[in-house]
């Protein structure tokens, strides 16, 4: 077995803290989120697994919730740039920069890991010629909970759902919720919990993490993982810096990513599960979509598909292709 092989066995083992060597590269990785967030916590873990793996050459420093001063929207230039060695960006909020990047939010298109799993198969390429084409390639992929809708009342039929005033998070969800039958609501997060509870609104559309974190079942009632779509995140490394190092570093770090990307997912998929679980603690009751709903879901969805391979024609082929796959 290799130095490589036993650093890395090591290090995924027994979690060992980098070594007293003096690293001879220094990297700097952005993230959006805070210390409390999966994805930070695994940039984290990335980023000791790598200091101890390459004996210190290679020092990862993970700079949270913006503090280095590189917006969320500004991921991919700032790595492209070299303003960042490293960063772990939300793909959909980097389409100003690639449109295909928001592709993820489309309702329907990728439901569940599984269905994650496959669509980055399929998609792989593309995104790997988008950010090399932004002087980036990338190391890993993790995807974050879907999202559903809290409400005061059950959300279950189309029905239900037919006029209800649901905050929604982005453009795309605003639109999707509106061909659902509701009333969507553009509103500033920081205001939603006083809408809720003033009754301006009468709920909003986001993941179990956000919900529980913002303490929503203290103003809704019901939640509906209607999980419409599912969206990764992607830690990318500037190509520079990246080719800068040795033959070595560059294997082991390749490797570390793979062998603690499904680790990263598995993480994911606890933290919707345990923040399901305080919802119900909360009071909250969770519901699940008939079949009115997962039909008008599958509707709306597909008339996005197309408005979205109008404005990027490249996107039809690669869901095409993944749809064939997943029997969409």
């Amino acid at each position: 077995m290799t130095f490589k092989h036993l650093a890395i066995s090591a290090t995924l083992a027994m979690g060992l803290t980098a070594q007293g060597a003096a690293a001879e590269t220094k990297w700097d990785l952005s993230t959006a989120w805070g210390d409390k967030n999966f994805h930070a916590q695994s940039a984290i873990k990335f980023a000791d697994a790598v200091r101890a793996a390459t004996d210190g050459s290679v020092d990862i420093t993970v700079h949270l919730s913006g503090e280095i001063g590189v917006k969320i929207t500004e991921k991919l230039a700032a790595v492209e740039t070299g303003i960042v060695q490293m960063a772990d960006m939300l793909l959909f909020l980097q389409a100003g920069e690639a449109p295909f990047l928001g592709i993820d939010t489309l309702p329907y298109l990728i439901q569940g890991q599984d269905e994650m799993e496959t669509w980055l198969e399929v998609a792989g390429p593309t995104y790997d010629a988008i950010f090399e084409k932004h002087n980036q390639k990338v190391l890993y992929y993790v995807p974050w909970p879907s999202p559903g809708i809290y409400t005061k009342d059950a959300v279950i039929s189309a029905d239900d759902i037919a006029g209800q005033r649901i905050r929604a998070f982005n453009a795309t969800s605003f639109e999707f919720l509106e061909k659902l039958g509701a009333a969507p609501v553009e509103l500033p997060f920081g205001e939603l919990a006083a809408a809720v509870a003033a009754g301006t609104v009468d709920g909003a559309s986001t993941s179990t993490s956000t919900g529980v974190n913002s303490k929503l079942y203290q103003f809704t009632s019901h939640f509906n993982p209607l999980n419409w779509s599912m969206s990764p995140d992607a830690v990318t490394v500037n190509l520079d810096a990246w080719n800068a190092l040795s033959d070595e570093e560059r294997e082991i770090i390749e490797d570390l990513a793979s062998l603690m990307q499904p680790g990263f997912w598995a993480v994911s998929a606890a933290e919707d599960t345990s923040k399901t679980e305080v919802l119900k603690e909360n009071g909250m009751t969770i519901n699940a979509a008939d079949d009115s709903m997962t039909e008008k879901m599958a509707e709306a969805g597909k008339e996005m598909w197309e408005a979205f391979f109008e404005k990027v024609p490249e996107a039809k082929a690669v869901v095409d292709e993944y749809a064939e796959k997943v029997g969409k």
